[in-house]
């Protein structure tokens, strides 16, 4: 997943600080890697949704890239309070329809897939601000 040119990152973007919510810890680290290339700050990752909980408590990102299912815990929590809160998030599921598991916390908003590349998840990052 890797390789995302930092020269293509458009000014602001350096300020947008994303929260990573995956449980698998090698895809974690690659998504925070690609995230930092492509010019965000990260918050987490966090493999729990007790995790997430206490981020989000702590310190209000600005977007989030969210994982459904973490260890059998569905992430729909952390969806809601997203939702409410306004702050936009994107989906990386392995499946399909990542609104069948999660429910409505999730269902309409970006959803990339498992695996996704780096441009891919950047680029849907970027979108979410327009």
């Amino acid at each position: 997943m890797r390789q995302v040119e930092p020269s293509h990152v458009p000014a602001g973007d350096t300020s947008r600080l994303v929260l990573v919510v995956e449980d698998e810890i090698l895809i974690a680290m690659e998504v925070e890697a690609v995230l930092l290339d492509g010019g965000f700050r990260v918050l987490g990752p966090a493999a729990s949704v007790e995790e997430a909980l206490a981020l989000l408590t702590a310190q209000p990102p600005d977007a989030a890239v969210l994982d459904v299912n973490l260890r059998g815990e569905l992430v729909s929590p952390v969806a809601e309070i997203l939702r409410y809160r306004s702050i936009p998030f994107i989906v990386t599921s392995a499946h399909e329809r990542p609104d069948e598991v999660a429910g409505s916390a999730v269902a309409g908003v970006p959803h990339l897939g498992k695996p996704t590349s780096p441009l891919r998840l950047v680029a849907a990052l970027r979108a979410l601000w327009g």
